[in-house]
């Protein structure tokens, strides 16, 4: 089992659990360590960023008891904001072939407008938008009583400067983001009533 590696800081730390990614012998671990520094997850990641991803999701993982449930008898209803027309029918697509309902957009405002009007149980955002950034749209959605509680995700090239922003997602993950890790991490935001009952 591993020792403290002072050199590294943690990705997060939460209930006694401390996350850190680490060079590896052939890429990253990520590993989850208690409070005495010993390692008891080690999950090794070939990429710097999937190895961040790897992290959010462990968190997300322990969080998920708090997370936003969806109604159960509807199927859950996603918005994506990304600004580029093929990474939005990509996580538009993704989402839709494992039963969730998605929309996609590339515009900041009118993604606030619609969060309103439509009333999604995930909002998934990207960092550059044409018209505001993505922290910024994080923030407008926060800051309505009406979208306040929706989960967002934040698929981003750019999630240290989301993170440099203040971005309010609940989660960001980094591309190149897998589609797996992407449609696992929406669907802990997802989960309807009954299967957490």
């Amino acid at each position: 089992m591993a020792s403290v590696d002072e050199s590294w800081a943690p990705v997060w730390q939460q209930a006694g659990v401390v996350c850190v990614v680490v060079a590896g012998s052939f890429g990253f671990d990520v590993e989850l360590r208690n409070t005495h520094g010993v390692a008891f997850l080690r999950k090794a990641a070939a990429t710097n960023e999937a190895a961040f991803n790897e992290a959010e999701y462990l968190r997300l993982l322990l969080e998920s008891d708090h997370l936003t449930q969806a109604a159960a008898d509807l199927k859950p209803f996603a918005l994506v904001v990304q600004d580029d027309a093929e990474n939005c029918e990509t996580f538009a697509e993704a989402l839709k072939s494992v039963g969730i309902r998605a929309l996609g957009v590339n515009r900041g405002i009118e993604a606030a407008r619609l969060a309103k009007a439509l009333a999604p149980d995930l909002i998934v955002v990207d960092h550059a938008l044409p018209d505001i950034s993505g922290a910024e749209l994080c923030r407008l959605l926060r800051d309505d009583p009406e979208t306040e509680p929706v989960p967002i995700i934040a698929v981003t090239g750019a999630a240290e400067a989301m993170r440099a922003a203040g971005c309010v997602a609940d989660a960001i993950l980094t591309k190149p983001c897998r589609i797996d890790t992407f449609l696992a991490a929406s669907r802990l935001f997802l989960r309807s009533s009954r299967e957490a009952g």
